[in-house]
């Protein structure tokens, strides 16, 4: 028997045999038995890929061995990524991530498979690359060793991930401690006026009320406040908490909000009923709304 390739695999070989015993099935209709062994040796377990000598040309050797290679290429970069892959992340959120406790390296993790799942198929082709590379030049390939020394791209590909949504996750656990304390002021301090009503003229213009129509001024809420900012100005200003703290002085009891549909204003909207939580009802539609729309209103 001339061996041909071998696969060095840690756990169950169940799932690639089997898909090895197919893609193999095309060969032994063309008169050629590939035979798969099965060896455990140094706490692996080997699939080797074998063929009779006596059916063997120079020229059948090569084409068998190029099908087998793509095979062998193609069933272990889809097992990486089905398989091995949430292993690898897991290992390095615990690493890396250690001051994390349990309940936050889940979210770290499901978030970062997420974010991987958009675009599988990237890896999937940078993993099928690496391993037809390495197997122009090794008959032998062990996958526990193949994945720790030989993928250093796809790994730091993960470990970016990773770090990207390590970072959008601390924005968010930072964004939840600041509506925290945004809605600890609200709630120890006493209403200042019974009802306001917030007008998103356009991003970055907004307007304050009462319930009798009358704008109501203080050092926050400036019709002219953003179209009248120069550049630099503008840009370290945020619109966001311009109007929260305008309402947050104003205090109101009950918060009507004006608004469009634009996409700005429901991220602002959502702000406001997290700290004003509720105190907020959304018009749907009257002479100040833009646009006009239905003339009831809905308490979310």
């Amino acid at each position: 028997m001339v061996k041909l390739l071998s696969i060095g695999l840690n756990g169950t070989t169940g799932n690639i045999r089997e898909k090895l015993e197919c893609d193999c099935k095309t060969l032994t209709q063309e008169g050629f038995r590939v035979v798969i062994e099965e060896l455990d040796k140094g706490g692996y377990t080997f699939l080797g890929l074998n063929i009779s000598d006596g059916e063997l040309s120079f020229r059948n050797y090569e084409r068998i061995k190029n099908v087998l290679k793509n095979s062998v290429s193609q069933i272990l970069a889809d097992w990486i990524i089905s398989n091995e892959e949430h292993k690898i992340i897991n290992k390095m959120v615990t690493n890396n991530y250690f001051y994390f406790n349990h309940d936050e390296r889940a979210v770290v993790e499901s978030n970062t498979l997420k974010a991987l799942g958009v675009c599988p198929a990237v890896r999937y082709k940078l993993i099928l690359s690496r391993i037809l590379e390495y197997l122009d030049n090794h008959h032998v390939l062990v996958l526990e060793g193949f994945l720790n020394f030989r993928l250093k791209d796809y790994r730091l590909h993960l470990s970016e991930v990773i770090d990207n949504v390590v970072d959008d996750f601390m924005m968010e656990l930072e964004y939840k401690e600041f509506i925290r304390v945004l809605r600890y002021f609200v709630d120890v301090q006493e209403p200042r006026v019974e009802e306001a009503h917030l007008v998103i003229n356009s991003p970055g213009v907004f307007q304050i009320y009462d319930s009798h129509g009358k704008i109501i001024n203080n050092q926050y809420v400036e019709n002219s406040l953003m179209p009248n900012c120069n550049t630099d100005d503008a840009d370290n200003l945020n619109y966001e908490d311009l109007v929260v703290s305008a309402l947050i002085t104003i205090a109101p009891r009950n918060i009507m909000v004006h608004t469009s549909d634009r996409l700005s204003d429901k991220e602002v909207l959502e702000t406001i009923k997290s700290v004003f939580e509720g105190r907020v009802v959304v018009c749907e539609g009257c002479e100040l709304c833009i646009p006009a729309g239905k003339s009831t209103h809905t308490e979310l």
